[in-house]
């Protein structure tokens, strides 16, 4: 395979799946239980594909031009490169060119956007250019304008883009779904990890003066979004179902790399149906489990429910919420296990638990350099292996 000088995939779960052609993700990937499901939710999210799941044939279909463009636009977005992802701003910016998109985009043309995008990037201080690199990258069936050979040298340096095993690219190929949401995840990965400021707008509906803002984004740096997909429009006053909620949990309880609290919380989404739409009650259990397994001061808060019988397994798992200052159900001391619960109370609890997770080494406050030297490649590099050997661990266990 065809990796230019080094190798390193940026992410939490994707990481996991190093050693992977970036344009051939699922040819390796056909026993992983999780197969693509970062970048099938990260797609939904941007407002890609409602319906895409993983082994939808819609995978293996060509994407359209329009698509790959609006898809590439909601990435600069997200990670703050751009503040519209309207195609007169990707124009303006040099990322495309004025000519009207086609039904299906190559390859070769849509790398050339992604490669753009890395210049934009340097001009813009959003990505580092390196002190040291080349423009000698190329494939056996490809050579690029000598205008993006540098682009080139880094992009293949990042693993953001690749080749095949036997070093061809197959620049006039037709780009594949799978292919444009590996490529786009890698791009939004690598912008993130150099420093950009990221932006919420994953959901279309809660704008960034929202109160609920804040927590979503603690969710989503917990891992609560790492395995369920809610749409680009997050409905915070709509039901939740039981299996979003479990996966919501269990993503962030894969980030803590605690195995049995996951098989728990699997063992409530089973006896729940997932399928449902998940009330207090399974929210009580579900977030007791999670309390259990995420480091935070306890108190002696005692609450007495009213309509909660005493001994019962639902007593014991609001005692342990208690313990941790949290309080369901309403301000008369009545719980209404059986009412159905609004996302934004789901996602509220579920922060309120994590809001005291141990933050890392506080980092000194220093101005961002405009290049990054070979050390600092090599410290990213070895960070971003670190997180991949993690994740793998735990996406391999029983």
């Amino acid at each position: 395979m065809l990796l230019g000088k080094k190798e390193f995939l940026a992410g939490f779960l994707m990481a996991a799946l190093a050693g992977i052609a970036a344009f051939e993700p699922l040819s390796a990937m056909a026993s992983a239980k999780m197969s693509l499901t970062p970048e099938i939710a990260f797609s939904q999210q941007l407002g890609l594909f409602s319906d895409l799941k993983p082994g939808s044939k819609t995978l293996n279909a060509n994407i359209s031009e329009a698509d790959f463009q609006n898809g590439l636009g909601r990435v600069l977005v997200e990670t703050g490169m751009l503040k519209s992802s309207d195609r007169n701003e990707l124009e303006a910016n040099g990322i495309i060119g004025p000519e009207l998109p086609k039904d299906t985009i190559t390859r070769q043309d849509a790398c050339e956007a992604i490669l753009r995008t890395v210049m934009f990037g340097w001009i813009q201080d959003s990505l580092p250019r390196p002190e040291e690199i080349s423009s000698s990258a190329s494939f056996k069936d490809w050579q690029p304008d000598a205008k993006y050979g540098p682009a080139l040298d880094y992009a293949m340096l990042a693993g953001v883009i690749q080749g095949g095993s036997d070093g061809r690219f197959r620049p006039d190929d037709n780009l594949k779904v799978k292919e444009a949401l590996w490529l786009l995840k890698r791009l939004y990965d690598l912008i993130l990890e150099n420093g950009s400021a990221q932006r919420f707008a994953l959901f279309s509906d809660v704008p960034q003066d929202h109160n609920m803002t804040r927590p979503l984004l603690n969710l989503r740096n917990a891992g609560a979004f790492d395995l369920t997909n809610l749409g680009r429009k997050l409905n915070g006053n709509g039901k939740i179902k039981v299996l979003d909620l479990g996966l919501a949990i269990q993503g962030i309880l894969a980030r803590q790399e605690k195995t049995s609290h996951i098989k728990q919380i699997a063992r409530i989404m089973k006896n729940s149906g997932t399928w449902r739409y998940a009330n207090r009650k399974t929210l009580a259990h579900m977030a007791a489990v999670l309390a259990q397994a995420t480091p935070h001061s306890e108190t002696n808060l005692h609450i007495l429910y009213s309509d909660v019988k005493p001994g019962t397994d639902l007593a014991e798992s609001l005692d342990i919420l208690a313990k941790a200052s949290i309080r369901l159900g309403y301000n008369n001391n009545l719980f209404a296990g059986n009412e159905q619960i609004s996302r934004f109370e789901a996602l509220g609890v579920i922060n309120s638990i994590i809001s005291e997770l141990e933050p890392g080494p506080e980092q000194p406050e220093i101005e961002t350099p405009r290049t990054a030297t070979s050390a600092d490649m090599e410290a990213f590099i070895t960070r971003l292996r670190s997180k991949r050997e993690r994740i793998h661990r735990i996406l391999n266990r029983n």
